[in-house]
């Protein structure tokens, strides 16, 4: 029996379906902005499930290795070494990045004067020296100083409210949490469905190239994800002991950062630099800050030409400047989240798009025109 999407309208019947298909997307494109604030309104009641079904997604690609490594195929075991490592990696994050992150605030502040007098100090040299009128830049040093220095007083506050409004979103990160736990644990019940629907739903012509779009997906998501998250890894480990061995201060925190931006191709390794740099200088060493930058260099040379095609290979397909397009346009829309995701979903539309092409070239009116 055919389908009345695969012939053309003969009765009134077809006619109408079509008059109010056209209708209906007319409306929608009127009607633009107040649907897309409906479906913001709508993700917000339903994000606790989407961020579950993201985190079971990526924390599934553990799950399969260790189940393949370690557990003989059993994914009871994988799951909760799965999530333990999830677990162990954030609380230490939060034990390295928190406790530093207080101290160097409270040095800084405490060191503010200190800095704001080494400076007034020089413009005076300058003044005397090479008769330089300072004074414009001495006012407005003053005025910066007291600025910040009210800004530090009121970040205990601030922080405060930020410690409520993050209480505030542990229901929802409790939420997605278990719901990625059922999410991980159902897979394969979840994957039955999906093929089931799929079948219901989809012509069998059709069905094939679905679930092909779907298989190459997958396979580039987590190809692409799980090599970015190994590699950040090997480059914080690879910024720690550099840091230590060149005997910088501040060198958990800040490996923790530079490997947490790594996740970000291209412009991550590099964004991150630029808070140790920072955090480096406000302790008083440019010299410590100019080693730190050093380092950061080498380590992103040497990842960038040894490691990371060892582990990545070429899973998205793109070229560099592909990759660039993809980081500008996926931040540009979507924020952090869309400067990571950008890059495997254009090579997902990259190589589709390849597909067609090579399809369309090897049809037979191309040959027997060629």
């Amino acid at each position: 029996m055919r389908l009345w999407l695969d012939r053309s309208p003969r009765r009134m019947g077809d006619w109408l379906t079509l008059i109010f298909a056209a209708g209906a997307v007319l409306a929608c494109v009127r009607y633009l902005p107040q649907i897309a604030a409906g479906a913001a309104r709508l993700f917000g009641l339903f994000s606790p499930f989407v961020m579950g079904l993201g985190l079971a997604y990526l924390l599934d690609i553990p799950t399969r290795w260790l189940a393949r490594r370690l557990f003989r195929a059993q994914r009871t075991p994988a799951i909760v070494g799965a999530y333990l490592l999830f677990f162990g990696v954030l609380a230490a994050l939060v034990g390295l990045v928190v406790p530093q992150l207080v101290v160097s605030v409270s040095g800084f502040a405490s060191a503010l004067p200190g800095y704001t007098a080494q400076l007034e100090n020089l413009l005076g040299r300058l003044q005397a020296h090479f008769g330089l009128d300072t004074t414009t830049l001495k006012e407005w040093l003053d005025r910066a100083g007291a600025a910040l220095g009210s800004e530090l007083s009121g970040l205990t506050p601030a922080l405060a409210g930020a410690a409520m409004d993050a209480a505030g979103q542990l229901a929802d990160f409790v939420m997605a949490l278990a719901a990625s736990v059922y999410f991980l644990a159902g897979k394969e019940k979840l994957l039955h469905s999906a093929r089931t629907l799929l079948r219901t739903a989809v012509p069998p012509r059709a069905r094939g190239n679905v679930l092909a779009v779907c298989t190459l997906a997958n396979r580039t998501f987590c190809g692409y994800l799980g090599g970015q998250l190994v590699d950040a890894v090997l480059v914080g480990l690879e910024t720690f002991f550099l840091m230590l061995l060149f005997r910088l201060p501040f060198a958990p925190l800040i490996a923790a950062v530079v490997a947490v931006t790594n996740i970000v191709p291209v412009l991550g390794p590099y964004l991150g630099a630029v808070p140790g740099a920072l955090l480096l200088l406000l302790e008083g060493s440019a010299v410590q800050a100019v080693e730190f930058l050093i380092i950061v260099l080498v380590v992103q040379q040497v990842d960038g030409n040894f490691v990371a095609p060892h582990i990545l290979g070429d899973a998205t397909g793109l070229s560099g400047l592909g990759v660039l397009f993809a980081i500008v346009v996926g931040g540009g829309l979507f924020g952090i989240p869309g400067m990571v995701l950008g890059v495997p979903a254009l090579g997902v539309a990259a190589a589709l798009v390849r597909s067609a092409l090579g399809s369309f070239e090897q049809t037979p009116d191309s040959g027997k025109n060629s």
